[in-house]
């Protein structure tokens, strides 16, 4: 057996892909669980991860599809050689333990392999292949779908070697199903699975048929046009190794990815929910077809693909959730090293690493590598960050219906929400053109994208497209892939500070205010900024807050209590959770209180020792400018805040002092109710409780808003009512620009003037503008 090839370096973009393989496996498996060996849907039905089946199985519990995948993928994690003697027996003993200990589902050629297996002499891995053999030669049938469906990781285990690859998928296939229909499907799927993490396509599938036996390629080759052709219910044998590898590839290949001009405004990676869904409506094997079309998909959209609903709810034996099949895909791909080992592998990076570098990877100059912010190297950033904007959504969504929301109709986006939208994707064009351009003007930069806002609303002004259009240097004009989501040219609400600076057509500055305004949605939208804030540099990205409140609105307490949000926000996302307490899903995390509390209180402290005013250095390393006097108006805000801070520990989740803290709705109201109702509620269990209190004060929109970023940011998005944000109409957006954000922070994709980037297409996603 030869030495394997060096590992190939994988960019942010790749290590998503590579991540989604486990976890996309479990998704399809968990939604078709409760559908295996039922009445076939129709298209007109759509699955849903409701639990019940042959187990029966909790919502969101996976079966024996993903429980076996965990088995080879504890191996694989280590970095192991799947071709290795030492590895198939540790996936051998594996199999075994599962069987023994946690097998809630188990085949019929399996079990019968495995039992047999007890009995034969040898080492665990040589026992089960020819407990295997023996089996395959008694019986004309027997190329179930058992080794297909677990296949996903082997591909992971050996991505820098299409060759190699083929052989690993051969031997752990072989482990129960040495029939040669089963090793051809597994090569041709790794194959598929290898390609879509390294680069992003399905192509790999097709390319597979170079690694079988020259005999088998035409055969194979028409069965994958017969699957193109027809659709996944089809192949309703597919307890049949062969049918079920066409009908997932059917689901895959006939599912439409969406585009710019789709009516729903869904963006290309909603092509795995619409895929697995798919593959559900096969029939039969349900979840054995969607857990193999799954392990493909997340290859080639990512974990961050997979629906936040999704997430929330998978999980299954060995007692592992969404993270923890993250953290395994990860482990393996990455040769046995944790996601945050993987800076020295990323192009852009400094690193020894000798493998290959990706599509369009290049090395620094010596002193360029970037070094990113504490913040954006932690598992939970991405999670903080979406936690804090999809909080901010669902608070202003529930705050706008007064807490009383529809039983099942979509949840429509406030105006807080939209412009929060642009807000972030504006940030992500300031970053991009910072890194390019070696200067930028992050208020002038969210300028614009608040203008593409009013395009999309229908307020753009003759100036405003004189403006914008003639520098767009040809291209339509609003830009951005914001512009083609329908949700955000449609009215909800008014904001009228914002629309009333918009139509004047000159940005505001503290110094020339184009409104006497200190609304809420100074504040409101400027909430993203405490992402960059928290990952960058929170000196320089505070007093940029303190600018784009002032953009549109011009009391300096709209002003004051942005930045003073901006820094709370900042000591949310990076706060740590209390001694014994796991952050993550399904109940753990914040149970007492103590984080959200403990993160608000040090944020306080840092607002007093930056002598009251958070545009003079929020960073206690940088030393305050002694040429700029204490803002008393800011004191006095400050202090304010401290006593609503400590109202919440004597008097908590009091409405009559909540209305007395946040009568109006201006910036400085919604941060005091917002401080109010995070210190009342402040564990991760009662967040949804705390939202729906927010709601009920007098401008209960903004209140909820800022209460649902501050809780968010803590508690992560896995803390959010997984009912309310399956429904929200910009959860998608939300999702995806958090998932941007950080990985601009990160990795800076496109590179920067010196650096060229790993991801061609970013600069056309959040041109420098």
């Amino acid at each position: 057996m030869a030495a394997p090839a060096p590992r190939p370096r994988l960019d942010a973009s790749a290590l998503d892909r590579a991540a989604g393989v486990l976890l996309g496996a479990a998704a399809g498996d968990a939604l078709g669980v409760p559908y295996e060996f039922q009445a076939t849907l129709t298209e007109e039905q759509r699955p849903e991860m409701i639990g019940g089946g042959l187990g029966p199985y909790e919502p969101g519990e996976y079966s024996d599809d993903t429980q076996m995948q965990v088995c080879i993928a504890e191996v694989a994690a280590t970095g192991a050689d799947l071709r290795s003697p030492e590895a198939l027996d540790g996936i051998a003993a594996g199999f075994q333990r599962w069987l023994s200990e946690g097998a809630s589902d188990v085949g019929a050629q399996t079990r019968a392999v495995l039992h047999a297996a007890g009995r034969t002499p040898g080492t665990p891995g040589a026992a089960l292949r020819e407990a295997a053999r023996a089996f395959t030669e008694a019986r004309e049938q027997s190329a179930g779908n058992g080794s297909l469906m677990r296949t996903g990781v082997v591909a992971l285990a050996h991505l820098g070697d299409a060759e190699a690859m083929a052989e690993a998928a051969t031997a752990v296939g072989a482990l129960t199903h040495p029939d040669p229909d089963c090793a051809d499907a597994c090569v041709l799927w790794c194959s598929g699975i290898r390609t879509a993490v390294l680069h992003g396509t399905f192509d790999g599938v097709r390319e597979g048929l170079a690694l079988l036996p020259a005999g088998r390629r035409e055969r194979w080759a028409a069965l994958l046009d017969e699957a193109e052709a027809h659709p996944p219910y089809h192949f309703s044998h597919n307890g049949w190794v062969v049918h079920a590898l066409q009908a997932a590839w059917s689901a895959i290949t006939r599912t439409p990815v969406p585009g710019p001009g789709d009516e729903q405004g869904r963006q290309p990676s909603a092509h795995l929910r619409l895929a697995l869904e798919a593959a559900v409506r096969a029939g039969t094997d349900t979840d054995t077809v969607a857990a193999i079309a799954g392990a493909l998909l997340g290859a080639r959209w990512g974990r961050s693909a997979v629906p936040a609903e999704w997430r929330a709810l998978v999980h299954g034996w060995p007692g592992l959730d969404a993270d923890a099949l993250i953290r395994l895909s990860v482990r393996t791909a990455l040769g046995g090293r944790d996601e945050t080992e993987a800076e020295e592998a990323r192009p852009g990076t400094a690193g020894t690493d000798t493998g290959t570098g990706g599509e369009g990877a290049a090395s620094p100059k010596d002193g360029a590598a970037r070094t990113p912010a504490p913040f954006v190297e932690r598992k939970d950033a991405r999670s903080r960050v979406r936690g804090l904007l999809l909080g901010l959504a669902l608070g202003d969504t529930l705050g706008s219906a007064r807490g009383t929301l529809p039983a099942h109709d979509v949840l429509r986006a406030g105006v807080s929400t939209q412009l929060a939208c642009f807000t972030a994707e504006g940030t992500i064009r300031a970053l991009v053109r910072g890194e390019h351009k070696g200067v930028c003007h992050p208020p002038s930069v969210l300028w614009h994208a608040y203008c593409r806002w009013a395009a999309l609303q229908g307020l753009e002004t003759e100036r405003m497209r004189e403006r914008w259009a003639s520098a767009s240097a040809g291209q339509a004009w609003p830009d951005g892939w914001l512009s083609r989501v329908p949700a955000l040219a449609l009215r909800r609400g008014t904001a009228p500070a914002t629309v009333a600076a918009l139509s004047q057509d000159r940005q505001g500055s503290t110094d020339r205010p184009t409104t006497s305004s200190r609304g809420c949605h100074a504040l409101t939208r400027t909430l993203p900024l405490a992402a960059v804030a928290a990952g960058k540099d929170p000196a320089y990205w505070t007093e940029r807050a303190y600018e784009v409140a002032a953009l549109t609105h011009g009391d300096r307490a709209a002003w004051s209590a942005t930045a003073q949000a901006v820094v709370l926000l900042g000591h949310c996302l990076t706060s740590t959770p209390a001694e014994g307490l796991a952050f993550g899903p399904h109940g753990r995390g914040d149970h007492d209180g103590t984080q959200v509390r403990e993160a608000l209180r040090e944020g306080l402290r840092l607002l007093e020792a930056t002598a009251s005013d958070p545009t003079r250095s929020p960073d206690p390393t940088r030393a305050p400018d002694p040429t700029r006097a204490p803002d008393p108006a800011s004191a006095r805000a400050r202090e304010a805040l401290d006593a609503a801070f400590r109202e919440a520990a004597e008097h908590p989740a009091d409405a009559r002092r909540l209305a007395r803290l946040a009568p109006d709705a201006t910036a400085p109201s919604a941060l005091l109710g917002a401080v109010y109702v995070a210190a009342s509620f402040p564990e991760r269990a009662r967040l949804g409780e705390a939202l729906r209190f927010a709601a009920g004060a007098p401008d209960g929109d903004s209140v909820a808003c800022v209460t649902g970023a501050l809780l968010g940011a803590v508690h992560g998005a896995e803390a959010l009512p997984v009912d309310l944000v399956a429904r929200h109409e910009l959860a998608w957006v939300l999702d995806t620009l958090a998932h941007d954000l950080v990985a601009q922070l990160a990795d800076s994709p496109s590179g920067s003037e010196y650096v060229r980037g790993w991801d061609p297409h970013w600069w056309g996603r959040y041109p420098g503008w």
